[in-house]
């Protein structure tokens, strides 16, 4: 009797931990092979610029696809078929110069999916220990990132340098991953009932909507700075003279460095008091670690690239909070969450394809990142601005996330 009462747990437990594994490593395994993918897919220098912003482009335009695939059918199989997808894209997408690019298409857009659907699981299926397994889906999206940049170097290494096999490798887990959720996810028991809530204000409404643009902003510019560095670290800390097996692994630490900060910040951030300031020390960490990598020597790098993680991963934690505490109301933080997610992604979008081409033109490293710190100052006011609006006269005591 026990048992089958804690089965829909269990089950939501596995598959919150499998799809938050599986996020990441698509594309953080991509980056530190750049140079190794522009040659064996003959790709100039702003192919891969193009290749490096389409995982977040989609992460934008994909996002409100989620509602409607839901509704189609139901939250337990469409995790099954996004997974799916994203599985055969990344074993497929090796096989040529066009399927590099659409697969990554798929990549990108099936990750974004995922990622707007399994906290539907936590808020469903785990609604008394709501706070635990979001801190659980966070925290494996820091593991699935490291694993990809640490992993991805010594793989291609031992695969006898094929860079496709390489990148159709990183197919193995996902397909694992793809039959723990086919395994569980029947167990939920969740079906169409598990999609978004529909109704709620016009689309005009939500539109103008308190602090929907500040929140906005503040999501766009911690996302554009996360996926620049995402894409282009390795290529910045080797062009430093770096050797490439470690530069993979700084990106690693990118990830790694940031883990406690993801966990903590959110929950710092649930006290309205502590918001602003928590984003000018946000602000203020990530604009000297830009500065710290761009002119400090090459051995204080990894103390940098950590600075980077615990701001990077910090503001990612305040930036979902502010969507929860900035949303006008319960049944209108779906919505506001896919236009500030979406906008922002979009905006993040441009990140990785800029500093791509700004190379290109012969800019050096040092002065990019410089002129990424503009990124920095965004966040410092979108995100005073957004924290403002979270702690509006309507708002009064800071509201629960809709997970707890």
């Amino acid at each position: 009797m026990s048992r089958a009462k804690h089965a829909p747990g269990v089950a939501a437990g596995i598959l919150v931990i499998a799809v938050g594994l599986s996020v990441r490593f698509p594309i953080t395994s991509v980056s530190p092979l750049l140079a190794d993918i522009a040659q064996a897919y003959h790709l100039s220098a702003p192919g891969i610029s193009v290749l490096s912003a389409i995982p977040v482009l989609l992460f934008g335009l994909a996002s409100p696809l989620a509602p409607l695939l839901v509704s189609r059918l139901g939250l337990e199989r469409a995790i099954t078929v996004l997974l799916a997808a994203l599985a055969l894209a990344t074993l497929l997408r090796p096989l040529s110069t066009p399927t590099l690019f659409i697969g990554t298409i798929i990549v990108g857009a099936t990750i974004a999916l995922l990622g707007i659907l399994a906290p539907q699981i936590i808020r469903h299926a785990l609604p008394r220990r709501g706070g635990f397994w979001t801190g659980i889906y966070t925290t494996s999206f820091g593991v699935s990132a490291a694993a990809g940049a640490a992993i991805s170097v010594p793989l291609f290494h031992l695969l006898d340098d094929q860079v496709g096999a390489a990148l159709a490798a990183w197919g193995i887990p996902l397909l694992i991953a793809l039959g723990l959720v086919i395994g569980f996810a029947p167990r939920l028991g969740l079906g169409l009932s598990a999609g978004p809530q529909r109704g709620g204000a016009p689309a005009e409404s939500i539109l103008r909507a308190r602090g929907l643009w500040a929140v906005t902003g503040f999501f766009g510019c911690q996302a554009l700075i996360y996926f620049s560095l995402t894409a282009w670290l390795p290529t910045i800390a080797v062009d430093r003279g770096m050797e490439p097996g470690h530069a993979g692994l700084l990106l690693a630490w990118l990830s790694v460095a940031g883990l406690p900060a993801s966990l903590l910040a959110p929950t710092l951030a649930a006290r309205p008091r502590l918001r602003t300031g928590l984003i000018g020390g946000i602000a203020a960490l990530s604009a000297l670690g830009l500065i710290g990598l761009a002119f400090g020597p090459v051995p204080l790098a990894p103390l940098m690239v950590a600075v980077l993680g615990i701001a990077q991963s910090a503001a990612f934690g305040i930036a979902i909070a502010l969507i929860v505490f900035t949303a006008p109301s319960v049944a209108q933080t779906a919505s506001f969450s896919a236009i500030s997610q979406g906008v922002g992604y979009a905006v993040a979008a441009t990140g990785p394809l800029l500093l791509g081409l700004f190379a290109q033109a012969g800019i050096p490293w040092s002065v990019i990142l410089v002129m990424l710190t503009v990124a920095s100052l965004g966040e410092l006011c979108f995100g005073i601005a957004g924290s403002r609006a979270s702690q509006g006269p309507s708002r009064g005591a800071a509201p629960r996330p809709p997970s707890e």
